[in-house]
């Protein structure tokens, strides 16, 4: 169900009078619920595959299929909104600005699994979560003089996620995230990313110890503990959250350009404040197998070698995998250009000799850059 009311404000006969180059202002708000079961059946129930080839003690046998969850619920989703739209100048300027608060409860999501268990998720309420943020959009037309025509447009959203509560089953899968990493053999998994759910956190946080970089005394990863003291050993159960991959905010801006028969018109996409893991770092630099195969110069000449460097990367004698830190967690602020079209489209009359009206020439380009 929803429900939604919204004034008109230009029409008001004082806005009318006082007010003539505004063309639309109206003010809105929305409430309303949205429940979703954005699963398969088989993810809310276990399914198997009978074995008929051989004959076992009990009979045949059976092979797991895939692994169902079946106390999973539908997901429920309450939103309010609130915002306006504004044009002004014959709609030389046309802005749209939004505000919006959803609560979902009992949201469905992946919840990572070692892959040992046979498979890499499963599907799980994870209890309440809040999205709440703002989306603004504009368009105008910044020179408008006969023959030529320039308009550019640009957009921006920013959201931030928020757990509220989490699920009984989520809170026994962080514990045994933890117990996942104590028991780990030292080896490639150690340093493998799992996300936990924590009240207060978020769906795309980055967990991991708080490092203080290099120690150049002995040049092993010195750790920030929870209760302020250091020390050379990671735990699990002193991970906290170190990032987030969601940007504080992204969007996209263009421009068009029309001279006579010619037009020009270019997009570009972007993002910033988030976070990412460097995993290349970590695989390729600091855990590079330096024995078997040519590695990244950075492996040799930016480690620790004898006391008091100052080191991004531990020595080089060090056998241990790299454990997760946020001594790799980096900014990841990105634009890029998505596509820029240039064309020319003509109604002469020496078209109909060729039995056409109109013609229209256009070069094109996609994914032009990314930084």
């Amino acid at each position: 169900w929803s429900s939604g009311i919204g004034v008109n404000i230009h029409n008001y006969k004082y806005i009318k009078e006082h007010l003539p180059n505004l063309d639309i202002f109206k003010i809105r708000a929305t409430y309303g619920q949205t429940g979703k079961v954005n699963f398969a059946p088989f993810e809310a129930q276990t399914m198997y595959t009978t074995y008929t080839k051989d004959w076992y003690s009990t009979g045949f046998g059976a092979i797991i299929q895939s692994l169902g969850n079946n106390r999973l619920k539908w997901e429920k989703t309450n939103t309010w909104d609130l915002g306006f739209d504004l044009k002004i100048y014959r709609g030389a300027l046309d802005m749209r600005f939004s505000y919006y608060n959803k609560k979902t409860v009992d949201l469905v999501t992946d919840v990572a699994i070692p892959s040992s268990s046979g498979f890499s998720s499963y599907k799980d309420n994870l209890g309440e979560v809040r999205n709440e943020g703002v989306e603004v959009s504009l368009k105008t037309m910044i020179l408008n003089r006969g023959d030529l025509l320039v308009s550019v447009y640009a957009n921006i959203a920013h959201n931030k996620n928020e757990i509220l509560k989490i699920s009984e089953s989520l809170a026994a899968y962080n514990d045994k995230v933890n117990e996942y990493y104590k028991t780990k053999e030292v080896g490639r998994d150690y340093s493998k990313a799992l996300t936990k759910y924590v009240p207060g956190g978020s769906l795309t946080s980055i967990f991991g110890m708080r490092s203080l970089g290099i120690d150049p005394a002995t040049g092993d990863e010195l750790f920030l503990k929870n209760d302020g003291t250091t020390t050379y050993t990671w735990d699990p159960t002193e991970t906290v959250v170190i990032g987030n991959t969601e940007p504080d905010a992204q969007g996209s801006f263009g421009l068009n350009v029309a001279y006579k028969n010619f037009f020009l018109y270019c997009s570009f996409m972007y993002e910033f404040g988030g976070q990412r893991y460097n995993y290349t770092l970590v695989n390729d630099v600091e855990n590079a197998d330096v024995y078997n195969y040519n590695v990244d110069k950075r492996a040799l000449y930016d480690r620790w070698k004898q006391p008091g460097d100052q080191a991004k990367f531990k020595s080089i004698a060090s056998s241990e995998v790299t454990p997760i830190s946020s001594r790799f967690v980096e900014d990841n602020n990105v634009l890029s250009g998505e596509s820029i079209s240039l064309g020319y489209e003509s109604t002469a009359p020496w078209l109909k000799h060729i039995g056409a009206s109109s013609m229209s020439v256009r070069a094109y380009m996609n994914d032009i850059f990314r930084i």
